[in-house]
């Protein structure tokens, strides 16, 4: 049975913010179409769509590619986050709902339970998951949409610059974040956003890319199985088009 482009997008954009697709694998058409059962034009399409989100990178006579982020694009993306997320934090800061709160409680929870779990994946995705949260609370959509892009973008920064043995995203920080939410003081919660992102960038080893190859089947192919409670981030957006709740992506 053949997929739908909806279906292809969110399993690659998926694998891709996972770090299951490592950036410089090459995406390969023909492959791609094997795997999903459709033709090229669907293919092409998709792989379009996801130049567009700047995880993919096309290159002529070439083909497709995931994004392998520069040192200056690096740093360039954690600039654009401290002042989006800042932004995102005086918001909630001023009002904080008591629902709001207990949301990002149960969310850091998941992301301890992936931890102890020894689930990479799973908690690379819910780091990333904690700040579109947070932008999805402060009731604002297009600040949630640049935010997506901004923190699958960081997804493959991390996996081109991690240093061994370093997790980038705190859950401590990110605990931390949240009491700073709950005074109701927008300059303490601004400042515990700057901190807690320059201390991911700080992480990094912005001098070193890793190196990393893998099969494109045994990654994308559908009947493979993925860890219990993860939930794709590109449907998780879609089903917060009305800026609800976020079920989803550091």
């Amino acid at each position: 049975m053949s997929a739908t482009a909806d279906a292809i997008h969110a399993r690659i954009y998926d694998a891709i913010v996972e770090q299951l697709l490592p950036p410089g694998t090459k995406l390969g058409e023909e492959t791609l179409c094997e795997v999903f059962g459709v033709g090229r034009t669907l293919i092409r399409r998709v792989l379009q769509r996801l130049a567009s989100e700047h995880v993919v990178t096309l290159l002529p006579h070439r083909g497709a590619y995931v994004a392998r982020p520069s040192i200056e694009e690096a740093r360039e993306v954690f600039e654009a986050r401290r002042a989006l997320e800042a932004h995102v934090v005086v918001r909630l800061a001023r009002e904080p709902g008591t629902t709001d709160l207990e949301q990002l409680r149960r969310h850091v929870a998941e992301e301890r339970e992936a931890r102890a779990a020894g689930e990479r994946h799973r908690l690379i995705r819910r780091s990333g998951e904690f700040h579109l949260l947070l932008a999805d609370l402060a009731r604002n959509r297009a600040i949630a949409r640049f935010l997506r892009e901004l923190v699958s973008r960081t997804s493959l920064i991390i996996a081109v610059y991690e240093a061994p043995g370093e997790s980038c995203c705190s859950i401590d920080e990110h605990s931390a974040l949240i009491e700073a939410l709950a005074l109701r003081r927008p300059e303490i919660a601004t400042r515990t956003m700057h901190d807690h992102l320059c201390n991911i960038e700080r992480r990094l080893r912005l001098d070193r890319p890793a190196e990393r190859t893998v099969d494109l089947r045994e990654v994308l192919a559908p009947g493979r199985s993925r860890p219990a409670g993860r939930r794709g981030l590109a449907q998780g957006v879609r089903r917060a088009g009305a800026l609800g709740t976020l079920p989803p992506g550091p």
